[in-house]
């Protein structure tokens, strides 16, 4: 599920909104067509803390209109219930390139999260901001899970 709040900072465009985002196994990209395994995660159990999970992908396609040319800066982070990091921010940029005869644009977004380091249980969310502004929430839950 993806929460959108409802501020926008002024530098973001209010022409560009986030079609869907989720967390996964791992996501390829060809001709504009997102491939996901494992879509959908929103839990991690755990054996112990502090875990490193190997790797999660964050998918999110964003839409936008009339933006052609536009240079769009991104940051995505993980954090803990206390607002800590739990990897270092992924910052980046994209241009969105304006189709001929088109009005809409969409450009997808897959950000690999490697060698995430948890050492709490409970609620994290994965974010996604543009220019300061939150485009969407990813929940999810770590919970201390036993083996038999």
């Amino acid at each position: 599920m993806v929460e959108e709040p409802n501020a926008q900072s002024a530098s973001t465009p209010p022409n560009m909104r986030v079609d869907y985002a989720f967390l996964c196994d791992a996501a390829t990209e060809h001709a504009g067509k997102v491939n996901a395994l494992g879509i959908g995660i929103d839990h991690l159990g755990v054996p112990t803390l502090p875990v490193t999970h190997p790797r999660l992908t964050f998918v999110a396609r964003l839409v936008f209109e009339d933006a052609g040319g536009t240079a769009v800066p991104f940051r995505v982070r993980m954090v803990d219930a206390d607002g800590r990091d739990v990897m270092p921010p992924v910052d980046g940029q994209f241009m969105v390139q304006a189709a001929p005869g088109r009005r809409l644009d969409g450009a997808s977004l897959l950000v690999d999260l490697v060698n995430l380091e948890f050492t709490s249980t409970g609620p994290h969310e994965v974010q996604l901001s543009s220019e300061g502004a939150v485009l969407a929430t990813l929940p999810i839950e770590v919970w201390r899970v036993t083996t038999s």
